[in-house]
C-alpha cells in the first residue's frame, strides 16, 4: 500500500493502486476499485469493469477538493452515493 498526499494520489487512482492519503484512500473491494473520502460512507469514484463511476451527490468544500485532486481524468458516469454504495454492497455479499 502506498502512503501519499492527496495532491499526489491521482497517479494511484489512475493505476488503480491501493493507497492511503490525508482523509482519502483507494481500495479493492472484490472486483471494484473504490476511492473514498472521509470513510467508506462516502465513495467518490468506483471503477467497475472498465467504467469509472463518479459520486454526483453534493459534497462539502473539502470533499469537493478531494474530488478534484483524485479524479482519474477519464470519462466518468455520474451516479448517486446510494447507487455507488449499493454496487459496492453487491460485490461484498
Amino acid at each position: 500500500m502506498v502512503k501519499t498526499s492527496n495532491r499526489n494520489a491521482r497517479a494511484s487512482v489512475q493505476a488503480r493502486n491501493v493507497f492511503d492519503a490525508s482523509n482519502t484512500f483507494g481500495r479493492m473491494v472484490g472486483p471494484l476499485y473504490v476511492v473514498y473520502s472521509y470513510g467508506e460512507h462516502w465513495p467518490l469514484f468506483v471503477h467497475d469493469n472498465g467504467v469509472w463511476y463518479e459520486n454526483e451527490d453534493r459534497y462539502s468544500v473539502t470533499t469537493s477538493k478531494h474530488r478534484s485532486q483524485l479524479h482519474p481524468l477519464l470519462e466518468t458516469e455520474p451516479r448517486s452515493v446510494t447507487w455507488l454504495k449499493n454496487r459496492i454492497k453487491e460485490v461484498t455479499v
